[in-house]
């Protein structure tokens, strides 16, 4: 049910807490909300808020947060609430206060559990004839004409619960339509941008997927991502636009492989702005992995609103996750799941001028694997005038005594060199060891490798260390794997149904060039009045 404009205060349960983040004098630019399903008092996630008059908004963050120029606030203007599976509720903005975080709370629609029915023809259809329909039916209810849309992009990691490698922009996309074969070919323009240093900044885990030396992976799949832009690495997930080419795997080409790859079962019915939604689940199943989504489609005109898809793998008996932070995590709300969920993306279209459906915003999680350097590491020498290996460490070992030869692995072309007697100095931090020179085996050996030679590989000497650890348990040169959680958002700001502009080639976004590139060139006539960033707060949970 809708509330109306003039009875919204009287019929809203609007409460009104003092935020405990604490609000600096950037932060008094906004009035903050936060929306909160009535049932269970959970964030709502990625519900619209729109200013009604002038159709621009934001989506809610996995907080349930959002804020609003407080410019808008002194217009008296009217905000609507919205989210599949809730009652759209209609705010004045003047009744937020400012300085403080005002929760809102929406109210599951009904939901009705009912055969599908065509009600011009009477007649029964099942789930998985509905979603061929509403692929069918994509070129009747998406526009095929030039259009554009601006909105919010961020994309960040989560370590921890905490926000890290936090980028940030407005961007303007020029999409040529849906009768394109998809929008490989849209052209961007960056209206803004910001690196967000208020968020941590990990070089390790911002730098580009590495599948040959694993130092960043997709753990059991494989994404390219040419020149780093992962706005455009975003977009090309968008199953729905790029409905006739192969997007990510089991989805695949969407006009083709989607219905025939997945099991359907339709749920039940539910209302969304006045309108009637299916909402159907989708399955799929290998031996080594399994999906499950859920795809919402109009029951009139059969439009796709939702595309939910999260694609898991299947663990094998007896195989353990050992990485540091392997807890898995949705995007939705970080639901703890003990399954290992590889990827997650939500596609939502809304409906805009007549009766067109537009994107509404696209969000894009993977797992990402990280091998980082070893917090306790040596530096492994050849001092030549001294005729001994010198081992050089960053910080102090633990029981320095107990430390013993057999500690010290040292191995040249796979034969073993020995050591008679190692020393540490504490002053400089440094194992000095020195080598038997007098064995038959090995002598001829290390006579060779402590003498100045430019055809010795240093490739072909090896070594390894014992069971040597500093005070915090840190095993000397043992690198570290952490999980962690990439996400990528765009949430649509505004929509132009007739977009005709030319754009300035020295204005477009460069694609093969991640946004925080010098070489990327900001818009600096392009209007920004009518947009601004929903920056979410630095930590997740309180």
């Amino acid at each position: 049910m809708k509330v109306r404009p003039n009875t919204a205060v009287l019929n809203l349960i609007l409460f009104l807490f003092v935020a405990t983040q604490w609000i600096n004098g950037q932060d008094l630019e906004y009035v903050y909300g936060s929306v909160v399903d009535a049932e269970n008092g959970e964030p709502v996630v990625f519900a619209n808020i729109h200013l009604k008059n002038r159709e621009v908004g934001v989506i809610s963050n996995i907080d349930g947060g959002f804020r609003i120029p407080i410019a808008y606030k002194t217009l008296g203007e009217v905000i609507e609430i919205s989210c599949m599976g809730f009652e759209t509720k209609e705010i004045l903005i003047d009744v937020f206060l400012e300085g403080q975080a005002n929760i809102i709370i929406l109210t599951p629609s009904s939901f009705e559990l009912s055969e599908a029915v065509v009600s011009a023809k009477v007649k029964k259809i099942n789930a998985r004839d509905i979603v061929r329909y509403a692929i069918d039916n994509i070129p009747q209810n998406y526009s095929l004409e030039q259009f554009g849309l601006v909105g919010y992009y961020r994309d960040y990691q989560i370590e921890n619960e905490n926000y890290t490698n936090m980028n940030e922009a407005i961007i303007k996309i020029f999409d040529a339509g849906f009768a394109s074969k998809d929008n490989f070919d849209n052209e961007c323009q960056l209206i803004t941008y910001k690196k967000n240093l208020e968020f941590k900044i990990d070089s390790f885990t911002k730098q580009p997927y590495d599948y040959e030396k694993h130092s960043k992976i997709i753990p059991s799949a494989k994404m390219e991502n040419s020149g780093g832009n992962e706005f455009i690495t975003l977009n090309i997930h968008d199953a729905i636009r790029n409905n006739k080419i192969k997007t990510y795997s089991f989805i695949n080409d969407m006009s083709v492989d989607f219905v025939e790859n997945h099991r359907f079962v339709l749920k039940g019915k539910t209302n969304f702005k006045n309108e009637t939604i299916y909402e159907i689940e989708c399955f799929y199943r290998n031996t080594d992995y399994y999906s499950e989504g859920k795809i919402f489609i109009g029951a009139t005109d059969f439009a796709i609103h939702k595309l939910d898809y999260a694609l898991f793998k299947r663990k094998k008996p007896g195989e353990l996750d050992t990485a540091i932070n392997a807890e898995e995590r949705y995007s939705d709300g970080f639901n703890k799941t003990k399954r290992e969920l590889i990827y997650h993306i939500i596609t939502e279209y809304s409906k805009g001028e007549k009766d067109k459906m537009y994107l509404n915003y696209i969000s894009f999680y993977n797992k990402i694997l990280v091998q980082k350097p070893a917090e306790f590491n040596s530096k492994f020498v050849l001092d030549l005038d001294s005729r001994r290996f010198m081992v050089h460490l960053n910080r102090m070992p633990e029981n320095v005594e107990k430390i013993k030869k057999s500690d010290f692995k040292i191995e040249y072309k796979g034969k073993l060199l020995p050591i008679i007697r190692i020393r540490f100095f504490e002053d400089i931090r440094t194992f000095k060891l020195t080598p038997h020179f007098i064995k038959k085996e090995t002598g001829p050996i290390l006579n060779y490798l402590f003498t100045e030679n430019d055809r010795l590989e240093v490739s072909d000497l090896t070594y390894s260390y014992g069971n040597i650890r500093d005070s915090l348990g840190n095993k000397l040169d043992e690198k570290k794997y952490e999980y962690l959680h990439q996400y990528r958002e765009f949430f649509t700001q505004e929509t132009f149904p007739n977009l005709s502009d030319s754009i300035p080639k020295d204005s477009l976004m460069l694609k093969d060039a991640p946004l925080d590139s010098k070489l990327q060139p900001i818009c600096t006539s392009c209007k920004t009045d009518n947009y601004w960033m929903n920056t979410p707060l630095k930590k997740i949970s309180n």
